[in-house]
């Protein structure tokens, strides 16, 4: 589960690997960051007591607030200055370029947060939340192709407009005045809601994907997904710029979420992304393509199963809170 942006939280330090994430998915599992990790635990121990006091406090961590794994985040009192030649030096031997970064997110807690299952988790997570600021997607639920959002608001002007205007000067008060509005109101966008519509399944029908831009692409597919109207058609037009195999599971779980599972889309998209775990299999690590089947299973999780969960993890924390209660009383009476 991603951590929320704290503002109260004590500042800390993130060394995050700089490369492409396509790499890390191919070559770098939770054996290969555990080992990284310690590779620059040695090589702080060999420059000097200072670099090695400055690296302690850091551990593989999720990135939580931007970035992807693999990641160490430390909340120590931390001099960069101290971990910029550390980091320079790792560079030098082939260890990877590394970027430096303040975080405000509270550590991650228990004690054993560097577990092959939260890294999966993490992998996923960047899978699914990763990219799109990169292709102009900056909102859930994806905004309406650009076509589509002025025609609407053209009809809504036209329809919905008329409406206001004339309850306005309409002389009754108070909750009738309210309620016939409303009433009014509803017919109007119901009539609104028609049109568009119609005028989108239309163009969905009527467009050629070539002749348009590909984040616009995107909007179309998300579009189609809705209304069940030629999916399959725009998302394959979306898809087909997407270089890499993250990036086209990635618009599966978008395109999933905007139609939220259900409808034409459903049974297309299910396939489409089994497909690409299967070509995964030959190209990523074991934890990359266990990142995308997790992407596969939490897409056909509802928010009742995520309930579930918390609910479950809550039970734990009490049992395990009772188990070490009754040691510590076990042992203060011996």
């Amino acid at each position: 589960m991603r951590q929320l942006l704290v503002e109260c939280s004590d500042p800390g330090l993130i060394v995050s690997l700089a490369e492409e994430f396509e790499n890390v998915l191919r070559q770098i599992d939770f054996t290969r960051a555990q080992a990284l990790h310690g590779q620059l635990r040695d090589l702080a121990r060999e420059l000097g007591p200072e670099f090695e006091k400055a690296w302690q406090g850091f551990r593989l961590e999720m990135p939580g607030d931007g970035g992807y794994p693999p990641t160490f985040g430390s909340r120590d009192t931390v001099d960069e200055e101290q971990l910029k030649p550390l980091l320079a030096q790792a560079a030098e031997r082939g260890l990877g370029q590394f970027e430096l970064r303040d975080t405000l997110l509270l550590p991650q807690h228990g004690p054993a947060p560097e577990t092959q299952e939260q890294y999966v988790r993490d992998l996923a997570d960047s899978i699914r939340w990763g990219r799109w600021e990169e292709l102009e997607i900056f909102s859930r639920p994806a905004e309406l192709p650009a076509s589509m959002a002025t025609y609407r608001r053209q009809i809504m002007d036209e329809y919905a407009g008329d409406v206001l205007h004339a309850r306005a000067r309409f002389p009754t008060v108070g909750h009738s005045w309210v309620r016939d509005s409303v009433e009014r109101l509803k017919t109007a966008l119901e009539e609104v809601s028609t049109r568009a519509e119609a005028v989108m399944e239309y163009e969905l029908i009527r467009l050629d994907p070539a002749e348009v831009e590909s984040n616009e692409r995107i909007r179309w597919a998300s579009l189609a997904a809705r209304l069940g109207k030629e999916v399959e058609k725009w998302f394959l037009a979306a898809e087909e710029p997407l270089a890499y195999i993250y990036q086209r599971a990635a618009l599966v779980h978008l395109v999933w979420t905007e139609c939220h599972g259900w409808g034409p889309a459903r049974p297309f998209l299910e396939k489409r992304l089994q497909a690409l775990i299967e070509q995964a299999g030959t190209i990523y690590t074991a934890d990359g393509v266990a990142a995308l089947r997790l992407l596969y299973k939490d897409m056909h999780r509802s928010p009742w199963d995520n309930l579930d969960s918390l609910l479950e993890e809550e039970e734990e924390e009490k049992e395990k809170e009772k188990a070490e209660a009754k040691d510590e009383e076990t042992t203060t009476n011996n």
